[in-house]
């Protein structure tokens, strides 16, 4: 099998051709076997109807001569020169008239139980002279006598015609094979141009993404090429975002080491080192120290990690983080309470849930004065979780600024502040959102949205 898959549906056009091919073939002897029993069919009802013809002639020209009902001598050879075309017409259940075969056999054809009174009826049935294929038809009057018509051939001469139409209209199968041949050929081909199109437009769309001349995969696709189109928008929409938010950690990361290094670089460039910078180096390093601490803090919940389809309880993650809060902060302990179905799983990745959610229960734990609160749900297009406290609160006009990234509004040391803008940049990763309130525990509340459905 070809790994291209233009190379593939030209594979498979093939293969449907070469099966159509006898396909058609027994489709097309089948109808000429029917259209065969249909030309002889119909030449006994032709027949039929010539045979009721000269009966009405004859019947009407005795009736203005006022003779008996004449014969008809010019019917005999009406089928050819076939002896087994036979014809009889019975008057009131009485023999009027017979075919040469049957006078000569001395054989009468005994009409059946139920007869057509429409039309001639053809069937195959059994006859005093053997198996026979005819057409009869019963015409019956109020005030006229009833007459039965009745032709026919025996049913070995009547299958040997159906075989000689049969040869002559199989001669036609080479016509017919060819133009269908070439219909499905042109079809299939116009698919595999169709395929080829759509993938070349793919192709060059993604060529011009490339070349930098869009900001994702642009143009007019098929429906088929549209949804792994946007698929791909929306991973080159996360890279994007993890790579803005990997240059932002990188800045801040270079900033704030420099400042300690170039102090470090002029102390330690001096002939004698005294216990002061001494001292001061020590401070330095252990700045440097948390600082890289707190940056690989952000390098762990920099974001989906490619696995954009994980599925994680959330009742139990929760858990996890409260129980290791309680340990962590046992000397300081606080009340944690938890709302939240047990069954509820969020599409997002375990470990990016738990660095949002530790940043706010962090936060919490600093400013509570007693109690926090978890909790988590599903409303309308969106998920949701949210972590309250008791504690001061913050003030509406500083929310904004206490969600940007660097601010802290308590100035605290190395390691602190930056929770907040972790959250929101996690929550962005995955086309969500941070916002803060008021709690109804009189405090803060931080709520984090996420979208169900990902565009």
């Amino acid at each position: 099998m070809p790994r291209s898959l233009v190379g593939q549906l030209i594979l498979w056009a093939l293969l449907l051709t070469l099966f159509s091919i006898p396909f058609f073939q027994i489709i097309f002897t089948s109808a000429v076997s029917r259209i065969s029993k249909d030309v002889v069919d119909t030449r006994l009802i032709e027949f039929g109807n010539q045979l009721r013809g000269h009966w009405t002639s004859n019947q009407a020209a005795s009736i203005s001569t006022s003779s008996n009902i004449l014969p008809i001598p010019d019917i005999r050879f009406s089928g050819g020169p076939d002896a087994d075309w036979v014809w009889q017409i019975v008057v009131d259940e009485r023999l009027q008239d017979r075919s040469d075969f049957l006078i000569l056999l001395d054989k009468t054809i005994t009409p059946p139980q139920e007869i057509s009174l429409q039309s001639f009826t053809v069937q195959t049935r059994e006859t005093e002279i053997g198996p026979m294929r005819v057409a009869e038809r019963l015409i019956q009057g109020q005030s006229a006598p009833s007459v039965y018509f009745m032709v026919g051939i025996r049913e070995e001469r009547y299958q040997e015609l159906v075989f000689e139409h049969n040869q002559r209209l199989q001669s036609l199968t080479l016509l017919f094979d060819l133009p269908v041949t070439l219909v499905v050929m042109a079809f299939l081909l116009f698919i595999v141009v169709a395929v080829r199109r759509g993938l070349t437009n793919v192709t060059e769309a993604i060529k011009t993404y490339e070349n930098g001349e869009t900001e994702k995969i642009e143009g007019e696709f098929a429906k088929e090429f549209s949804a792994p189109v946007e698929g791909i928008n929306r991973l080159l929409r996360q890279n994007r975002k993890l790579v803005d938010r990997t240059r932002k950690y990188v800045s801040k990361i270079a900033h704030d080491i420099n400042h300690p290094l170039a102090i470090m670089k002029n102390a330690l460039s001096g002939d004698q080192i005294s216990d002061r910078d001494r001292d001061l180096l020590q401070s330095q390093v252990t700045r440097l120290t948390g600082l890289v601490d707190r940056y690989s803090s952000l390098a762990r919940a920099i974001g989906p990690e490619g696995d954009v389809q994980s599925r994680t309880n959330i009742h139990e993650m929760l858990d996890d983080t409260v129980l290791g809060f309680s340990i962590l902060y046992r000397k300081t302990p606080l009340t944690i309470t938890q709302e939240c179905d047990e069954t509820l799983v969020f599409p997002v990745p375990r470990h990016d849930l738990e660095a949002m959610v530790s940043n706010l229960l962090s936060n919490a734990h600093k400013y509570a004065k007693s109690e926090a609160l978890v909790a988590a749900g599903k409303k309308g297009i969106n998920y949701w979780i949210s972590v309250e406290d008791d504690g001061p609160g913050i003030p509406e006009l500083q929310r904004d600024t206490a969600i940007n990234w660097g601010s802290r509004l308590d100035e605290a040391p190395p390691g602190t502040g930056f929770g907040l803008s972790i959250v929101r940049d996690i929550a962005e990763l995955y086309d969500g959102s941070v916002t803060l309130g008021v709690s109804r525990l009189g405090g803060l509340k931080a709520e984090i949205t996420l979208p169900i459905s990902r565009s």
